[in-house]
């Protein structure tokens, strides 16, 4: 370390200790579902016409997939060697799907060290109670309308002059702009805070993790592979007040949602046993309390 950063870290340290420049760095601000919501009855967000179907399919990579804000959306390929492919068919839950495959991120660079790591392959199923908001349904809806040219890019530019089979050029997006995606649209709903293409990533680990669901599931979604989706995981205010009110004694901690599965197994096993229990011990009253009879049969020769 030259003697510059020494001396930098040293301040740093100091000013640390003093309560001094020890304010957080500002991050992505996550999307609520209401905010979504919003963007989509507001029609920032939908099918009706090319620019529309093109913002809607970079949020909706990004909030199913957990796609960072930047070089996860760039690197994406919609027909030579796609990461994005289907829909496919749930043959046990009968619903379609499409699927993403990783193929190179930020925590697998694709080299020898890396090899060891399964890529992270996250399913998005169809939304039956709201098709026009239904990522599947859109996917085949983009996927049909893009040119077929073997381009090494997954977002187009929209066409002015677009036909009924076409509404993308073959020139990919820039970056510039795909990387401002979230930040206009959340502007053009009035939405306030640091919104990025990295907020739908964000929005991804605070959704899974408001709801109860475990940490494997949420790092097997996000791709993390050590305790960092924590950085992503945003607390509600009801949570910290649960929180308070667990240390106060006043309340018991909510049952996440494998917690509940899992009583609700343990409460029917203890039921079927007590009622196999009740059964023996009703058994075992019966034979004691019914008399026995007993009958003999004399021979008496005279």
């Amino acid at each position: 370390m030259s003697s510059a950063a020494k001396y930098w870290t040293l301040m740093k340290k100091k000013r640390s200790a003093e309560g001094l420049g020890v304010a957080s760095r500002r991050r992505a601000e996550p999307m609520s579902s209401l905010e979504e919501n919003i963007l989509w009855e507001r029609a920032v967000i939908g099918s009706d016409n090319p620019p529309k179907l093109l913002d809607t399919m970079v949020y909706l990579n990004g909030i199913h997939f957990a796609l960072r804000g930047g070089k996860e959306h760039r690197n994406l390929r919609l027909n030579k060697n796609p990461q994005i492919t289907g829909p496919y068919i749930d043959s046990e839950l009968h619903k379609r799907y499409i699927l993403y495959k990783e193929d190179i991120s930020k925590t697998n660079s694709g080299g020898m060290k890396d090899k060891k790591y399964t890529p992270k392959t996250v399913k998005a199923y169809e939304n039956i109670e709201y098709p026009d908001r239904c990522i599947v349904t859109l996917f085949e809806k983009y996927n049909r309308l893009c040119p077929k040219d073997e381009v090494d890019a997954f977002y187009f530019k929209p066409l002015v002059n677009f036909t009924t089979d076409q509404w993308f050029c073959k020139v990919p997006v820039g970056h510039n702009t795909l990387q401002k995606t979230v930040k206009r649209l959340c502007t053009a709903v009035g939405l306030e805070g640091k919104r990025t293409n990295h907020s739908l990533r964000a929005s991804t680990a605070t959704r899974l993790y408001q709801a109860g669901v475990e940490d494997q599931l949420i790092c097997e979604t996000t791709g993390h592979r050590s305790n960092a989706v924590r950085s992503y995981k945003r607390t509600a205010n009801f949570q910290q007040n649960e929180s308070s009110e667990i240390l106060y004694g006043k309340k018991q901690k909510t049952t996440t949602c494998t917690e509940t599965k899992l009583q609700s197994q343990e409460e029917k096993t203890s039921h079927d046993t007590s009622h196999q229990v009740v059964n023996i011990e009703a058994v075992r009253r019966k034979s004691v309390a019914e008399p026995t009879t007993l009958s003999f049969t004399f021979n008496i020769k005279l």
